[in-house]
């Protein structure tokens, strides 16, 4: 498994994780009547036990061949894999053995949760924003071959953490680029644990998460960079 550069981004009060396109749009992509499988998918995996729950959107490609063959590239590692096809279950997802609903619609119910997959479009292209970083060890980036994940937990009722994470290649890498916090992120300006450093996200709606940052590193470099994410 190809191992996933990574960058520090932020630390939000009290954390940023690790971290590293299309036109906008103004309602939630989607497809109805695909001719197979191929597309951009978002799945929807729901976790709840004891009292603690988790909702954790992924994206993805597949790739239908005419010979039935399907393969799958998963935003994370952007490695291929070949999925197995036994009349309409797939085998090899990361939620375990999944069924076609149709062309636009997956679901599966495993010990990891329930989760239902949809189609976003009948482009097999991780074409979800725009991610650019100047300054620090990697110079200058700017890229809209991105994708975006998200995850969320609470206990009891009460927020633990949000979390959306992008994933540009670079150099034939993947390099992921998360934002973090414990609570809710929302419309706001956060303080980075960064020395002058500040999080300003502008937009959180329904179908875009943007903003810009800024902060000095500790090696004294400045690194400042904006980001448009469609949510999985």
């Amino acid at each position: 498994m190809m191992r996933s550069k990574t960058i520090a981004a932020i630390l939000l009060p009290t954390y940023v994780l690790l971290g590293c396109g299309a036109e906008p749009f103004d309602s939630r992509r989607s497809t109805t009547n695909s001719p197979d499988l191929t597309g951009l998918w978002r799945l929807n995996l729901e976790t709840a036990k004891s009292g603690l729950s988790a909702n954790a959107n992924i994206t993805f490609t597949l790739l239908d061949s005419a010979s039935d063959s399907v393969k799958m590239v998963a935003c994370s590692g952007r490695e291929t894999e070949q999925l197995g096809r036994e009349g309409n279950k797939l085998s090899g997802m990361p939620v375990g053995v999944t069924s076609v609903v149709n062309n636009d619609k997956l679901t599966a119910n495993s010990e990891l949760g329930k989760s239902v997959a949809t189609k976003m479009s009948t482009s097999a292209l991780f074409d979800m924003g725009k991610l650019s970083i100047n300054g620090g060890d990697l110079g200058s980036i700017a890229s809209s071959n991105l994708c975006v994940q998200s995850d969320y937990a609470s206990v009891l009722g009460q927020a633990t953490q949000d979390r959306f994470s992008a994933t540009i290649p670079l150099q034939g890498k993947p390099l992921t680029f998360d934002i973090s916090r414990m609570g809710r992120l929302s419309k706001g300006t956060y303080e980075v644990n960064l020395r002058n450093g500040t999080l300003t996200i502008t937009e959180d709606s329904d179908v875009w998460f943007k903003g810009n940052f800024s902060a000095d590193m500790p090696n004294g470099q400045t690194v400042s960079g904006n980001f448009e994410f469609e949510k999985p």
